[in-house]
């Protein structure tokens, strides 16, 4: 595996490694705190530490820099996928528009179906009801499927929770293992939100449907970006344990996911519903403010999903069922502080 290795976390990962053999000897290097000097090519830093956190901060501080520069691997990509399944092609870019607008054209000028556009930025990404995407470059993961259903577009409405599934076991993968679905397309980690999923589609009347699966996955957000944006975030580089696979990898993995999950949809959809309710386990029985797409903001406990992946919710005494809305948790004690629209991210 390759890597560019850039001189400021280089510096900075080997200094701490020399500031930890040189006071291996002391019993209380623990609690003295210290003060590290590097310099970059322009200008120095200096940061003061906690000596325990010393280390962990610098190789914190060296991944951070490297993965900013670590550039996606068509060919590795690749590698890892089915042969021959995308006949369509595997389509990589530096920056696009949005990967969901540059598949949606490509359905409309015929490319032959299954195919893959990713993207390493995007200028204009796009989320739920039009609501912006933050697609910084070189950090996250940004990508578009587009499959072929027999069924009409009226049967797939499970299909954006049965592809926060596949977000999850490829964040499971990785050793993420407590990432939780929250209806209708975000995957969250506690409160925090590291995934949606987009899908549009285009289909024939009362025939096949042809769906653009799009997909954004926190990488490694820069905090500059996380700052500004107004929804509570977190990425694979703060959530894992231990060092993460590379982008490329993960991108791999994420692909083979959503795939396995298409064909599941296509032959035993039925068979998804039991799996789906185990994904949205954390927000059944919770107490729920319900914003409709009318601007109404009803409250109400969640049941569960239908077969169409409908959120039902009891409101008054009655069950009600949604199809397209943002869900915040309200119950106090539930466990959970939710709001998680896709508003900036």
């Amino acid at each position: 595996m390759t890597r560019a290795w850039d001189s400021f976390g280089t510096k900075c990962f080997l200094q701490a490694i020399l500031f930890i053999f040189v006071n291996a000897a002391s019993e209380d290097m623990a609690w003295r705190p210290i003060i590290v000097v590097l310099r970059h090519d322009l200008f120095p830093v200096a940061l003061c530490f906690d000596a325990r956190w010393a280390f962990k901060a610098a190789y914190l501080s060296y991944v951070a820099s490297i993965s900013m520069i670590d550039k996606l691997d068509k060919q590795r990509i690749l590698q890892s996928l089915e042969d021959g399944l995308f006949r369509g092609g595997v389509h990589l870019f530096d920056t696009l528009d949005s990967t969901n607008d540059w598949s949606l054209a490509e359905i409309k000028r015929g490319r032959e179906l299954p195919f893959v556009c990713i993207a390493d930025h995007q200028r204009k990404g796009r989320g739920r009801r039009g609501r912006h995407w933050v697609s910084p470059s070189s950090a996250n993961i940004y990508l578009s499927l587009v499959w072929h259903f027999e069924t009409a577009g009226q049967g797939l409405g499970l299909l954006s929770l049965a592809q926060g599934v596949a977000v999850i076991k490829t964040l499971n993968q990785i050793g993420i293992n407590d990432a939780w679905l929250k209806w209708p397309n975000d995957v969250l980690i506690r409160n925090d939100k590291i995934a949606g999923i987009l899908i549009e589609m285009r289909a024939i009347s009362g025939g096949p449907c042809r769906a653009v699966i799009g997909i954004g996955l926190n990488y490694c957000m820069p905090e500059a970006i996380a700052i500004e944006s107004r929804v509570r975030w977190v990425d694979v580089m703060h959530a894992i344990d231990g060092t993460p696979p590379d982008r490329t990898v993960v991108v791999a993995m994420l692909i083979n996911e959503v795939v396995a999950m298409c064909r599941q949809y296509q032959h035993s959809v039925s068979n998804l519903l039991v799996e789906l309710e185990l994904a949205l386990a954390a927000l059944t029985d919770k107490e729920v403010c319900i914003s409709t797409e009318a601007g109404d903001r009803i409250n109400g406990k969640v049941l569960g999903i239908n077969a169409m992946g409908e959120l039902r919710v009891l409101v008054h005494g009655e069950e009600r069922s949604f199809s397209s809305a943002d869900v915040s948790v309200t119950g106090i004690g539930s466990g959970l502080d939710v709001d998680t629209a896709d508003a900036d991210d």
